[in-house]
């Protein structure tokens, strides 16, 4: 095979191998659509992190890649926008309190100890937003110890996959 039908070659399998997965503009924003739905509903995020800064995050890598072949999670994990998208002070703050509120363990001063630890949790959450249920369960933990919690506290997690 001579060098120059050889070239030819290569270059139409790579420009098919990229072709195969790029998609349309129209593909592209049905998908950042869908992503958004998904944060929308999602039972924790739009407490936890801001839906609109994560769309519009998700947004530019998708543009940035030109495909919507790779799992939301690794969009989301390899572009950081969770630790760029907390939700507000107030917000993350609420949900702690309320999560508290409904399942830590009755004690005196049950409201007052849900407050401190929202409050803990939330300024915790802004400082450095966690990626995954484990540093959420974490900085949870943390926020109850220091408000006065001796042993770790049944809280539930939240679900912070984007399927």
């Amino acid at each position: 095979m001579n060098r120059g039908r050889a070239m030819v070659l290569l270059a139409l399998a790579l420009a098919s191998a990229h072709g195969a997965h790029a998609a349309t503009p129209a593909q592209l924003e049905r998908e950042v659509q869908r992503f958004a739905v998904a944060c929308a509903k999602n039972e924790d995020y739009p407490d936890l992190y801001d839906c609109r800064c994560l769309t519009e995050g998700y947004r530019d890598a998708l543009k940035e890649t030109g495909s919507t072949m790779r799992r939301r999670i690794a969009v989301v994990r390899d572009h950081k926008l969770l630790q760029q998208c907390p939700a507000a002070k107030s917000t993350i703050a609420a949900w702690f309190r309320q999560d508290c509120i409904s399942n830590a363990e009755r004690r005196p001063r049950h409201g007052e100890f849900c407050s401190c630890g929202a409050e803990a949790f939330a300024t915790a959450f802004r400082a450095s937003p966690p990626t995954s249920k484990r540093e959420i369960a974490n900085l949870k933990q943390d926020a109850m110890r220091t408000c006065g919690a001796q042993e770790p506290l049944p809280l539930r997690h939240p679900q912070i996959d984007l399927k």
